[in-house]
């Protein structure tokens, strides 16, 4: 077995469309913060040198009560809902380690299903890959070229979520795997009047509270979080980070916010987290 295997780090990374320049065009500029976060992001990931990405997104089509991994040898998929097919992604699929991770979750109860690829796709549940994956590979692409995995959110708990990131933690080390954890997802949508979900002034304290967790490293303190407070914040990104926390959860972290803004009413948080006993450059 690799003694470096199982998991390296971890991001919480935002997948706002606009972010690629064929799609944002001079909103790019607007977001410079997030951007120029990515771009140190992907140099540092990168550095880690890890042999794949374990991703979850909240837009991946999901199940009310299990978690989704893709298994087809490739996934692959484009911007054309947002009005550009030019601008298209495709990766490998490490399925040997997905397949493990559906044992894993097997043995231990959590319900996590293959998606098998269908003449229909994937089992005529949406695309390949979705933009809460798309976004923030076309800028990991450009520092490294690793295969992936694709998870999904799910309708179950947020414990259960935690524990899906256990699970992706022991099949990397089951199977020797060094990998790094890419939690998907935006915080609140209701940060100004003309946010997308409407405004509310709870939305900026949701954003505050998941930005000092992030800050700390004190992701245990998201079971504080009110369920008022969540609700009201209109976020898509909550179930990711718990499954980023049971990935990380092994002792004490180094936390690095790279960025955080909500220009357009929707809150964009860019960090990385690494054991405290590991050195990366952002």
């Amino acid at each position: 077995m690799n003694a470096e295997a199982g998991i390296l780090g971890g991001c919480i990374v935002p997948h706002p469309p606009l972010l690629v320049p064929d799609i944002g065009g001079r909103d790019v500029e607007t977001v410079r913060s997030t951007r120029e976060a990515m771009e140190r992001l992907g140099s540092a990931v990168r550095d880690l040198g890890p042999d794949v990405l374990v991703m979850i997104s909240p837009h991946t089509p999901i199940f009310r009560d299990a978690f989704t991994v893709k298994v087809g040898e490739r996934l692959e998929g484009s911007f054309a809902s947002f009005g550009c097919p030019q601008v298209r992604i495709s990766k490998r699929n490490d399925v040997e380690l997905a397949r493990a991770m559906v044992e894993e979750a097997e043995s231990e109860g959590l319900p996590l299903v293959a998606l098998e690829r269908s003449r229909g796709g994937w089992l005529d549940r949406g695309e390949e890959l979705d933009h809460g994956l798309l976004v923030p590979l076309y800028y990991l692409d450009q520092y490294l070229e690793t295969p992936i995995i694709s998870l999904s959110i799910s309708g179950l708990d947020y414990r259960s979520h935690f524990h899906l990131g256990r699970i992706a933690r022991a099949a990397c080390l089951r199977m020797g795997r060094k990998a790094v954890f890419v939690a998907s997802g935006d915080l609140s949508h209701r940060l100004t009047r003309g946010a997308p979900a409407g405004y509310h002034p709870l939305g900026s304290e949701f954003d505050r509270r998941i930005v000092d967790i992030a800050r700390t490293g004190d992701f245990d303190s998201l079971y504080l979080l009110e369920e008022d407070l969540v609700e009201a914040a209109g976020e898509c990104g909550l179930r990711s980070i718990h499954a980023l926390w049971g990935a990380l959860k092994d002792g004490e972290l180094e936390n690095h916010v790279l960025s955080y803004e909500g220009p357009f009413g929707v809150g964009y948080l860019v960090s990385l987290h690494l054991p405290a006993t590991r050195e990366v450059g952002v």
